[in-house]
Protein backbone atom coordinates (compact mmCIF):
# COMPACT_ATOMS: atom_id res chain seq x y z
CA UNK A 1 0.00 0.00 0.00
CA UNK A 2 1.27 3.88 -0.74
CA UNK A 3 0.43 5.69 2.00
CA UNK A 4 1.92 8.56 0.53
CA UNK A 5 -0.95 8.96 -1.70
CA UNK A 6 -3.90 7.74 -0.22
CA UNK A 7 -6.87 10.20 0.38
CA UNK A 8 -6.68 9.73 4.31
CA UNK A 9 -4.73 7.67 7.10
CA UNK A 10 -7.23 5.70 9.40
CA UNK A 11 -7.06 6.97 13.07
CA UNK A 12 -8.89 5.06 15.32
CA UNK A 13 -6.49 5.51 18.74
CA UNK A 14 -6.84 9.10 20.94
CA UNK A 15 -4.35 9.20 22.84
CA UNK A 16 -4.34 7.48 26.51
CA UNK A 17 -4.23 9.05 29.91
CA UNK A 18 -1.05 7.69 30.24
CA UNK A 19 0.45 9.42 27.62
CA UNK A 20 -1.31 12.90 28.55
CA UNK A 21 0.31 12.41 32.10
CA UNK A 22 4.07 12.50 30.39
CA UNK A 23 3.57 15.72 28.55
CA UNK A 24 4.26 19.34 30.41
CA UNK A 25 4.62 22.63 29.72
CA UNK A 26 7.49 23.49 27.58
CA UNK A 27 7.88 19.83 25.99
CA UNK A 28 8.54 19.48 22.61
CA UNK A 29 6.33 16.31 21.26
CA UNK A 30 6.97 14.25 17.46
CA UNK A 31 3.65 12.89 16.56
CA UNK A 32 5.16 9.77 14.24
CA UNK A 33 2.10 8.56 11.63
CA UNK A 34 -0.12 11.95 12.82
CA UNK A 35 -2.48 11.61 9.56
CA UNK A 36 -4.63 14.93 10.11
CA UNK A 37 -3.14 15.89 13.55
CA UNK A 38 -5.53 14.66 15.59
CA UNK A 39 -3.59 14.90 18.74
CA UNK A 40 -2.09 18.16 18.12
CA UNK A 41 -4.72 20.03 20.42
CA UNK A 42 -4.41 17.91 23.26
CA UNK A 43 -0.85 18.32 23.64
CA UNK A 44 -0.88 21.81 22.63
CA UNK A 45 -3.61 22.40 25.37
CA UNK A 46 -0.76 20.36 27.98
CA UNK A 47 1.03 23.66 27.12
CA UNK A 48 3.62 21.86 24.70
CA UNK A 49 5.01 22.61 21.47
CA UNK A 50 3.69 19.47 18.62
CA UNK A 51 4.80 18.50 15.73
CA UNK A 52 3.47 15.73 13.20
CA UNK A 53 5.06 13.76 11.32
CA UNK A 54 3.57 11.34 8.26
CA UNK A 55 4.15 10.01 4.64
CA UNK A 56 0.43 10.66 3.76
CA UNK A 57 0.92 13.83 2.09
CA UNK A 58 -2.81 14.54 1.98
CA UNK A 59 -3.39 14.52 5.20
CA UNK A 60 -0.58 16.89 6.15
CA UNK A 61 -2.06 19.43 3.68
CA UNK A 62 -5.15 19.40 6.06
CA UNK A 63 -3.32 19.54 9.27
CA UNK A 64 -0.34 22.19 8.31
CA UNK A 65 -2.89 25.23 8.79
CA UNK A 66 -2.83 24.38 12.18
CA UNK A 67 0.41 22.35 13.08
CA UNK A 68 3.53 22.17 12.48
CA UNK A 69 4.24 18.85 10.37
CA UNK A 70 6.59 17.49 7.92
CA UNK A 71 6.38 14.42 5.42
CA UNK A 72 8.51 11.79 6.49
CA UNK A 73 9.05 7.88 7.14
CA UNK A 74 9.29 6.95 11.05
CA UNK A 75 12.55 4.44 9.91
CA UNK A 76 14.65 7.81 9.56
CA UNK A 77 13.05 10.20 11.64
CA UNK A 78 14.46 13.89 9.88
CA UNK A 79 15.50 15.27 13.32
CA UNK A 80 18.54 15.46 15.67
CA UNK A 81 19.24 13.08 17.85
CA UNK A 82 17.18 14.57 21.22
CA UNK A 83 14.92 16.74 19.73
CA UNK A 84 11.87 16.36 21.57
CA UNK A 85 11.23 15.53 25.11
CA UNK A 86 8.09 12.97 24.16
CA UNK A 87 7.82 11.07 20.83
CA UNK A 88 4.29 9.51 20.07
CA UNK A 89 4.07 6.21 17.66
CA UNK A 90 0.24 5.49 17.71
CA UNK A 91 -0.52 2.61 15.46
CA UNK A 92 2.26 3.13 13.80
CA UNK A 93 4.24 -0.56 14.93
CA UNK A 94 1.05 -2.27 13.32
CA UNK A 95 1.46 -1.33 9.87
CA UNK A 96 5.06 -2.48 9.83
CA UNK A 97 5.33 -6.03 9.73
CA UNK A 98 8.51 -6.73 9.39
CA UNK A 99 11.22 -7.23 12.54
CA UNK A 100 13.79 -5.20 10.97
CA UNK A 101 11.13 -1.98 10.30
CA UNK A 102 10.04 -2.14 13.62
CA UNK A 103 13.19 -2.17 14.95
CA UNK A 104 14.39 0.59 13.17
CA UNK A 105 11.47 2.97 13.99
CA UNK A 106 11.59 2.14 17.62
CA UNK A 107 15.24 3.44 17.22
CA UNK A 108 14.30 6.28 15.71
CA UNK A 109 12.00 7.27 18.00
CA UNK A 110 14.50 6.52 21.18
CA UNK A 111 16.89 8.15 19.21
CA UNK A 112 15.18 11.56 18.61
CA UNK A 113 13.34 11.41 22.01
CA UNK A 114 16.04 12.49 24.68
CA UNK A 115 15.17 15.91 25.15
CA UNK A 116 15.53 17.33 28.71
CA UNK A 117 13.21 19.98 29.15
CA UNK A 118 12.26 21.55 32.17
CA UNK A 119 14.48 19.30 34.13
CA UNK A 120 12.20 16.34 33.19
CA UNK A 121 15.02 14.15 32.74
CA UNK A 122 15.66 11.53 29.32
CA UNK A 123 12.40 11.62 27.12
CA UNK A 124 9.91 9.46 26.81
CA UNK A 125 8.67 6.69 23.74
CA UNK A 126 4.53 5.95 23.53
CA UNK A 127 3.70 3.67 21.73
CA UNK A 128 -0.09 2.74 21.50
CA UNK A 129 -1.15 -0.57 19.59
CA UNK A 130 -2.51 -3.47 19.04
CA UNK A 131 -2.01 -6.65 20.75
CA UNK A 132 -2.71 -10.15 19.53
CA UNK A 133 -6.12 -10.98 20.33
CA UNK A 134 -6.92 -14.98 19.85
CA UNK A 135 -9.69 -15.70 22.21
CA UNK A 136 -11.67 -13.99 19.03
CA UNK A 137 -12.52 -16.12 16.67
CA UNK A 138 -12.27 -13.30 13.92
CA UNK A 139 -8.78 -12.39 14.69
CA UNK A 140 -8.04 -16.20 15.22
CA UNK A 141 -8.93 -17.07 11.73
CA UNK A 142 -6.83 -13.88 10.75
CA UNK A 143 -3.85 -14.69 12.17
CA UNK A 144 -3.83 -18.69 10.89
CA UNK A 145 -4.44 -16.87 7.20
CA UNK A 146 -1.41 -14.62 7.74
CA UNK A 147 0.92 -17.99 9.26
CA UNK A 148 -0.51 -19.79 5.80
CA UNK A 149 0.73 -17.05 3.69
CA UNK A 150 3.99 -17.13 5.40
CA UNK A 151 3.70 -14.06 7.43
CA UNK A 152 5.45 -13.65 10.90
CA UNK A 153 3.28 -14.52 13.72
CA UNK A 154 0.18 -12.11 14.16
CA UNK A 155 0.35 -10.33 10.98
CA UNK A 156 -2.20 -10.59 8.21
CA UNK A 157 -3.64 -9.01 5.44
CA UNK A 158 -6.49 -6.20 5.76
CA UNK A 159 -8.27 -5.61 2.73
CA UNK A 160 -11.45 -3.37 1.83
CA UNK A 161 -13.64 -4.01 -1.38
CA UNK A 162 -11.58 -6.97 -2.62
CA UNK A 163 -7.97 -5.89 -2.37
CA UNK A 164 -5.51 -5.89 0.44
CA UNK A 165 -4.95 -2.53 1.66
CA UNK A 166 -1.89 -3.51 4.17
CA UNK A 167 -0.28 -6.14 5.79
CA UNK A 168 -1.29 -5.54 9.59
CA UNK A 169 1.06 -7.19 12.72
CA UNK A 170 -0.56 -7.89 15.97
CA UNK A 171 2.22 -8.32 18.82
CA UNK A 172 2.47 -10.36 22.17
CA UNK A 173 3.86 -8.76 25.47
CA UNK A 174 7.06 -10.32 24.95
CA UNK A 175 7.37 -9.18 21.44
CA UNK A 176 7.28 -5.64 22.26
CA UNK A 177 9.12 -5.43 25.63
CA UNK A 178 11.70 -7.70 23.31
CA UNK A 179 11.68 -5.17 20.63
CA UNK A 180 12.21 -2.15 22.93
CA UNK A 181 15.38 -3.82 24.36
CA UNK A 182 16.75 -4.35 21.00
CA UNK A 183 16.52 -1.05 20.08
CA UNK A 184 18.63 0.37 22.99
CA UNK A 185 15.96 1.26 25.41
CA UNK A 186 13.86 0.23 28.68
CA UNK A 187 10.30 -0.23 29.17
CA UNK A 188 8.77 2.33 31.54
CA UNK A 189 4.98 0.73 31.94
CA UNK A 190 2.98 -1.98 29.69
CA UNK A 191 -0.51 -1.44 30.54
CA UNK A 192 -3.04 -3.73 28.20
CA UNK A 193 -6.49 -2.33 27.67
CA UNK A 194 -9.26 -2.85 25.25
CA UNK A 195 -8.81 -0.59 21.66
CA UNK A 196 -11.28 -0.17 19.29
CA UNK A 197 -9.63 -0.78 15.22
CA UNK A 198 -10.17 0.91 12.27
CA UNK A 199 -13.34 -1.67 11.37
CA UNK A 200 -14.73 -0.51 14.66
CA UNK A 201 -13.63 -3.99 16.45
CA UNK A 202 -12.53 -3.72 20.05
CA UNK A 203 -9.71 -5.67 20.82
CA UNK A 204 -6.52 -6.01 22.63
CA UNK A 205 -4.77 -2.78 23.03
CA UNK A 206 -1.74 -1.64 24.58
CA UNK A 207 -0.27 1.44 25.65
CA UNK A 208 3.53 1.05 26.85
CA UNK A 209 6.07 3.82 27.76
CA UNK A 210 9.90 3.37 27.41
CA UNK A 211 13.22 5.93 27.50
CA UNK A 212 16.84 5.10 26.33
CA UNK A 213 18.88 2.85 28.68
CA UNK A 214 20.94 4.67 31.01
CA UNK A 215 24.35 4.49 29.57
CA UNK A 216 22.90 5.30 26.27
CA UNK A 217 21.42 8.08 27.59
CA UNK A 218 24.34 10.33 28.92
CA UNK A 219 25.81 13.03 26.99
CA UNK A 220 28.78 12.54 24.80
CA UNK A 221 28.04 8.61 24.38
Amino acid sequence: MGWRDVPSVPTSLTLHPAVLQRIRPGMRVLDVGCGEAGAGEEVRSAGADYVGLDLNLPSLKRAVARFSVAQGDCLALPFADGAFDVVILRAVLTVLPEDARRLACMAEALRVSRGQSQGQGRGIVAVQDFMMTPELPLYEARYQRGAAMGLPSGAFPVEEGGRVLYVARHATEAELRELVRGAGGEVLSFTVHPSPTRSGNIINGVTLLAHMEQDLARPGT
